[in-house]
């Protein structure tokens, strides 16, 4: 879908743009004849408003920003009133550094799209294939884990190859790379992407050292026709390799979505956010994504967009497919913090907060409600006993029985029947001595969920025994059917517990 551009400078920029974007212009001065012209004035109809002129301080302009949606604006200017940069902060706007209408263009093409695309290989049979030299073991552990055991040399040593597709840039954009890997002291993995014109190399690029923890765009030539990735190593010891990421850059303006956030937790888990300040009225509310075993991005943007509160996304892109937001005592720690952050940016509190998921998103809504004691918890689908789960045979669709299985190693670190009853307590101990009295939760399930629906009548009870207030409602069928009225009942009650929370505030 095209971008829609509001310019709002002096000098109009239309005659230099071309089509590849939806352009419209108006002065300072002329902005309310432009917006009472539109059939609603109090509506942004455009993607994004691009303000051209190099100083700004207009309270005309500035109010208005405050009353449209966060992450809608683009500026390049140098000079901005305090009081104008302050609101152009807590909207969070884009600036960039380019200025020119050619150049500004081509970034807003490049790095300013709202679709989300990200994707994750495994270094599994399917998807590696090994070299491996004399005198090293290879070593897999299920789909989760590939090891390389021995001395590698004091040179890079290829170790494999990595399965790469002809779709994995977009035309025209880079890619930000992350693999999830582990290592002893003394040995070294890197990757090299080789790019491929003729059958003849055009340009390769190492990603190793420091690189490795921190995200490293890589930029692929033109005319390429192909590529692929191989995997280094050198040293002496063991290299695991788990997953490699890539997600199309922004180039500093954002991971999957504009303004989306990248963080690692001390223990270089990767942490995804997505946070807008909406309104900035009560209630904060925090979603957590579902399983995503393809793609990588996050979930309810669009729909938490037209309820206007602010809210907060996480997405679990670990190990191809997430780990249910839970992890060490480190990444945990990392999930309340951000949230915390967010809620002292708002100047909310505890009883200002949502927290919602399905499906897997369901159990860090549950869990965090510990750390957190929301008002409320909404939640749909729910998967709450992960060993039951993870151990479990009748999920119907076969590409999931893996990444169960790789959570399982992932969380426990074995595959093990006896970990079950662990695996199963570890929501149930955590969230066993909160109070829950004052927490509402709304719950949608599902009459024959194949995934963790035995577990719907031990949720209800826990309810029940903790005088927690809930709403539930039932559907007829199986985990994967009856979408809409899903997020109908999850935006119906969140919609209600806004409008009740505000109510009571005034």
């Amino acid at each position: 879908m095209t971008i829609s551009i509001l310019q709002i400078g002096a000098e109009n920029w239309a005659p230099y743009i071309t089509d590849k974007l939806d352009w419209h212009h108006t002065s300072v001065l002329d902005l309310p004849t432009f917006l009472a012209m539109q059939r609603d004035p109090y509506v942004l109809e455009q993607t994004y408003v691009l303000l051209t002129d190099d100083h700004l301080e207009s309270t005309l302009l500035s109010s208005q920003i405050n009353e449209w949606p966060a992450l809608r604006v683009i500026y390049f200017a140098h000079e901005v009133a305090s009081d104008f940069q302050k609101i152009l902060d807590e909207r969070r706007a884009f600036r960039i550094e380019e200025n020119t209408p050619e150049n500004v263009e081509k970034r807003i093409v490049t790095d300013m799209d709202t679709s989300q695309y990200g994707f994750s290989r495994r270094f599994s049979a399917e998807q590696l294939i090994p070299y491996v030299p004399e005198g090293i073991h290879l070593q897999r552990q299920g789909d989760f884990s590939t090891q390389f055991e021995g001395e590698f040399g004091e040179d890079w040593q290829q170790l494999g190859t990595l399965k790469a597709g002809t779709s994995d840039f977009q035309s025209g954009r880079a890619n930000e790379v992350w693999l999830e890997y582990n290592h002893t002291e003394k040995a070294e993995p890197a990757l090299l992407f080789v790019f491929y014109k003729n059958g003849e190399v055009l340009t390769q690029q190492l990603i190793a050292g420091q690189s490795l923890r921190q995200l490293t765009t890589v930029a692929p030539p033109e005319d390429y026709e192909n590529y692929e990735i191989l995997v280094l190593g050198k040293g002496q010891g063991t290299l695991d390799f788990y997953v490699i990421h890539q997600r199309a850059s922004r180039h500093g303006l954002g991971h999957l979505l504009p303004g989306g956030t990248w963080q690692l937790s001390k223990e270089n888990e990767e942490v995804l956010s997505y946070f807008n300040p909406g309104n900035h009225q009560k209630p904060l509310i925090v979603s957590f994504a579902d399983t995503r075993l393809h793609v990588d991005g996050f979930e309810m943007q669009e729909a938490l967009n037209r309820l206007g509160t602010p809210y907060l996304l996480f997405t679990d892109a670990r190990i191809q497919g997430g780990a249910f937001d839970i992890g060490t005592a480190e990444y945990e720690a990392t999930i309340i913090r951000i949230i915390k952050q967010k809620m002292k940016t708002l100047g909310l509190r505890a009883e200002d907060l949502i927290l919602m998921g399905a499906s897997m998103g369901s159990y860090p809504a549950l869990y965090y409600a510990a750390d957190l004691n929301p008002a409320a918890v909404v939640i749909a689908k729910p998967i709450v006993n992960l060993g039951t789960f993870t151990a479990g045979s009748t999920i119907s669709r076969g590409f999931d029985y893996g990444w169960r299985l790789d959570v399982r190693r992932y969380l426990s670190g074995y595959v093990r029947p006896d970990d079950n009853v662990a695996m199963n307590e570890k929501l149930w101990k955590h969230i066993e001595n909160t109070n829950w009295t004052n927490i509402k939760v709304a719950l949608f399930s599902m009459s024959q969920d194949e995934y963790d629906g035995q577990s719907l009548g031990q949720l209800l009870d826990f309810f029940a025994k903790h005088n927690v207030p809930v709403k539930h409602e039932s559907e007829e069928g199986q985990h994967t059917e009856k979408l809409d009225e899903m997020v109908d009942f999850m935006m119906t009650n969140l919609n209600v517990l806004q409008n009740t929370m505000r109510a009571e505030g005034e």
